[in-house]
């Protein structure tokens, strides 16, 4: 059960709401995860539909490119629903299994053989980014080797989406499917531990 109203049904809905539920609809083929909740405010839901229609399916970014970028975004921020979906994306766009692993477990990029020169720089810079807030230099020096000013564009934008998205989900409490992949929970701390700081 999540926290707000999952309004993946077009029943009910005033018609703001059901208007932008037939576009995402239309685009998609349904309204499921964030855009079911993102229909609480419908201007956003849309706004969100849009952008991300562009990012996941128009991007000049190739695909591996996409779900590399995707995957470190979700597993950085603990996202369970969208992990449940991606780690299929990212097998079917040609990413091994010892890299999802990588990405998934949050390990040493140095750990594991499979991880390529691109892949590890693309992992790094979405990683500094998402816990760092900031991208050192030769972190940021090695990937515009690789990319142009526009594709690194894009996958800041990529970056910054899907970290929107995980906060939307994260917050709301909806979790990965049962019986698709997860990813592990983080610590958190309790209730009682929270409200004594």
């Amino acid at each position: 059960m999540t926290r707000i109203p999952y309004l993946d049904q077009n029943n009910g809905l005033d018609d703001s709401a059901a208007e932008v539920f037939e576009h995402i609809n239309e685009s998609r083929g349904n309204v499921i995860g964030v855009f079911a909740l993102l229909l609480n405010s419908p201007p956003v839901a849309k706004l969100t539909a849009d952008l991300g229609g562009y990012l996941r399916f128009d991007s000049i970014l190739n695909q591996t490119v996409k779900e590399l970028v995707i995957l470190t975004t979700l597993s950085e921020n603990y996202c369970q629903f969208e992990w449940a979906f991606h780690e299929g994306f990212a097998l079917e766009a040609g990413i091994s299994p010892q890299v999802v692993d990588v990405i998934k477990y949050r390990q040493e990029l140095s750990s594991e053989p499979e991880v390529s020169p691109i892949e590890a720089k693309i992992i790094r810079f979405v990683r500094e980014l998402v816990n760092n807030k900031r991208i050192t230099d030769s972190t940021y020096q090695a990937l515009e080797q690789e990319f142009s000013t526009q594709e690194l564009t894009e996958i800041t934008s990529l970056t910054g989406y899907y970290c929107m998205v995980a906060c939307q989900l994260n917050a709301f409490a909806l979790s990965a499917p049962e019986g698709k992949p997860h990813l592990p929970e983080p610590a958190v701390a309790s209730d009682a531990a929270t409200e004594t700081k």
